[in-house]
C-alpha cells in the first residue's frame, strides 16, 4: 500500500501574503526539541486541563500551532524515541521495547545505521546537544553526532533525586548536588544556550525531560517536587473507573513470576494502587508544573540572548500514559495484553517559530509520530534528503496555515499489538494474544464498547484489517518484523512467557542482538 501523496492546496481565501516565507530562503533557525516522558496531552492547560498549571507550554501553543490529534507510533519510551528520530516504524528500525541501561559493545546506538535527526542536522552545520533522557543505547559517551551530551543511564525513573548522570565526560551523582533532576536538565540546557562557543552556527538542542514520568514507583511516593504544595488543597480530578481487566491480568501474570523484569509483581499492584489515588494525582500535577517551569527558564534564556524569534521550538511527549482512564495506568507495557487506547497513544504536539509558524492555530488533522522527522527536515529546507523506507510525510505546510490533502489515519505497534485508527474507526489487532478490538470513535470516543464480534461490523473489520496488513507489509523490515519471525535490537520481550511462545511459533527465531553497524552518513 502506498499512502496518499500529500499535495499542497492553498485554502480558498488565503492570500499568499498571509503565508510565511520558507525558512529555506533565509538562514536556518535553531531547533529546540522539548520532549517529556509518559505525558498525556490531557494533563496540559493548552489541551483543556482545568487544574494543572502549565503557563509556559500554554504560551507556546498561543504563539504557535497546536495539533489536537497527534499520536505516538509506539507506546513505550525507546521505540517511540527511535520513531521520532528516524521516521521509521519499530518493525523497520528494530527498537521494539525499552532498551537496557548497559551494553558490552562500546559506542552502541540502536539507530545509528539509519538517517536520524541529530546526525542529519550535525552534517548540515548545526551545533548539537542532548540534555536529558536518551534510552537508545550507550549512555556514557555521545553518539548520533551530538557535540554535547548530558544524560542518565537507562530509561525507567525510580527517583528524581538519586540518579547517576553522565555530563560531557564526567560521571556525577545527583545526590552530590542536592537537586531535582528536572532542575538539573533545565540548568544544563540553559548552560548550553549561554556558553556555546560558535554563536554563528545554528544549534539543535534535544531537551529530553524524564518528567513528569507518572509511572510507579515515583508517582506512589511522597512528592519531591517543590510544586506539590500548589495542589495539596486542589488536586486534579481523578478518572473514576474500576480496575481494567488488562491490569488485573498483568498483576496475575507478574504474581506467578512469569515476568522477572517486574520486581516480584510489584509494578502492577503499584499501578493499581495509583488508580483513584489523591497523592498520585498531586505527584502528576507537581511534576508536570515542574517541567513547565523549566521550559519557561529555557525560553527566557533564549529571549535574553535574542534567540527566541530565530528558534523553532517543538514540544511533545514520547508517548501517552493512562492515569485512570478505563481503569488503566501507564504506557502500553503496563497491561496484559498491551493496551493501545488513546490514553496510551495520543501525545501533545506544538510548534512555535514566529518567522514561519502560524500563531494561535489548532490543527485537527491526525498526525503520526513518524511524520515529524520529515516535517522538520522540510521546514528547515532539507526536505530533499531521503528517509528510506519511512511512511512519514511532511505536514510543514500546515505550520504555515495552509490546508493539505492529508490522509486522516494513524498506525501504531507495540510488539504483539498493532492499530489502525481513522476519524471513525479504531481497529486493534493482536498476534499470539487476544482480544482484537474495534471501536466507533465517533459514537464511542471513550473506547468502551468493543464491536469486534458484532457481525454488523464485519465489512469494516475486513477493510481495516486489509489496510493494516498492507501498511506493515510495505514498511516493516523482515529482519525486525516480529509478526513474521523477526527480532529486535537488544530486547524484544520483558520476561520469558511471550518469548517462549514466540520461539515455538518461529523455530528459526534469532534472539535480540546488540551489534555495531556502519553509521548512516550522506
Amino acid at each position: 500500500m502506498v499512502r496518499t501523496i500529500s499535495r499542497l492546496i492553498i485554502a480558498a481565501g488565503i492570500g499568499l501574503c498571509l503565508i510565511a516565507p520558507s525558512v529555506a530562503e533565509a538562514a536556518r533557525p535553531n531547533v529546540l526539541l522539548i520532549m517529556t516522558d509518559n505525558q498525556s496531552a490531557s494533563l496540559l492547560g493548552a489541551y483543556g486541563h482545568p487544574v494543572i498549571e502549565t503557563p509556559n507550554i500554554d504560551r507556546l501553543a498561543a504563539e504557535g500551532t497546536l495539533f489536537e490529534a497527534a499520536y505516538a507510533t509506539s507506546g513505550v519510551c525507546s521505540p517511540s524515541r527511535a520513531v521520532l528520530l528516524t521516521g521509521l516504524i519499530p518493525s523497520a528500525n528494530g527498537v521494539h521495547n525499552g532498551l537496557p541501561g548497559r551494553y558490552s559493545v562500546e559506542g552502541y546506538s540502536a539507530i545509528a545505521e539509519f538517517r536520524n535527526l541529530p546526525q542529519t542536522l550535525a552534517d548540515a552545520g548545526y551545533d548539537t546537544a542532548l540534555v536529558g533522557k536518551y534510552h537508545l543505547g550507550v549512555h556514557e559517551t555521545p553518539t548520533l553526532g551530538f557535540d554535547s551530551w548530558t544524560t542518565f543511564r537507562g530509561g525507567h525513573t525510580s527517583s528524581f533525586t538519586d540518579v547517576t548522570l553522565f555530563d560531557n565526560g564526567k560521571q556525577l551523582e545527583l545526590t552530590d548536588v542536592e537537586d531535582h533532576l528536572t532542575d538539573f536538565w533545565t540548568r544544563r540546557a540553559v548552560d548550553f544556550i549561554t556558553t556555546r562557543g560558535d554563536a554563528e552556527r545554528p544549534f539543535f538542542l534535544w531537551l529530553s525531560y524524564n518528567g513528569p514520568y507518572i509511572l510507579p514507583p515515583t508517582v506512589n511516593e511522597p512528592p519531591v517536587s517543590r510544586f506539590a504544595a500548589m495542589y495539596q488543597d486542589n488536586p486534579p480530578p481523578v478518572p473514576q473507573h474500576r480496575v481494567h481487566p488488562y491490569m488485573r491480568q498483568w498483576a496475575k501474570v507478574a504474581g506467578r513470576g512469569d515476568d522477572p523484569e517486574i520486581e516480584g509483581g510489584s509494578y502492577p499492584w503499584a499501578a493499581i494502587d495509583a488508580l483513584n489515588n489523591r497523592q498520585a494525582m498531586i505527584n502528576i500535577a507537581a511534576e508536570t508544573t515542574h517541567v513547565d517551569h523549566g521550559i519557561g527558564l529555557v525560553l527566557e534564556a533564549l529571549r535574553e540572548r535574542a534567540l527566541l524569534e530565530d528558534t523553532l521550538v517543538i514540544f511533545l511527549s514520547d508517548q501517552g500514559s493512562a492515569y485512570g482512564q478505563l481503569g488503566m495506568w501507564g504506557n502500553s507495557s503496563w497491561g496484559e495484553p498491551p493496551p493501545a487506547y488513546n490514553a496510551n497513544m495520543q501525545i501533545p504536539l506544538i510548534f512555535r517559530h514566529p518567522r514561519g509558524v502560524r500563531a494561535g492555530e489548532r490543527v485537527t488533522r491526525m498526525i503520526n509520530q513518524f511524520d515529524i522527522f520529515p516535517t522538520i527536515l522540510d521546514y528547515l529546507g532539507l526536505g530533499d534528503l531521503a528517509i528510506d523506507n519511512s511512511p512519514g510525510e511532511s505536514f510543514a505546510p500546515m505550520l504555515k496555515g495552509a490546508s493539505m490533502d492529508w490522509e486522516d489515519e494513524v498506525f501504531f505497534e507495540y510488539i504483539t499489538t498493532r492499530v489502525i485508527q481513522t476519524r471513525r474507526w479504531k481497529y486493534t489487532k493482536r498476534f499470539l494474544d487476544k482480544p482484537n478490538e474495534l471501536y466507533d470513535m465517533q459514537q464511542d470516543p471513550g473506547e468502551t464498547v468493543n464491536r469486534i464480534t458484532d457481525p454488523e461490523y464485519a465489512d469494516v473489520i475486513q477493510e481495516l484489517d486489509t489496510r493494516l496488513t498492507a501498511f506493515f507489509a510495505e514498511y516493516a523490515d523482515p529482519e525486525f518484523d516480529p509478526w513474521n519471525g523477526g527480532t529486535g535490537k537488544a530486547l524484544l520481550f520483558y520476561g520469558p512467557r511471550r518469548a517462549n511462545r514466540f520461539r515455538e511459533m518461529f523455530p528459526e527465531f534469532r534472539d535480540p542482538f546488540v551489534e555495531l553497524r556502519p553509521p548512516f552518513r550522506d
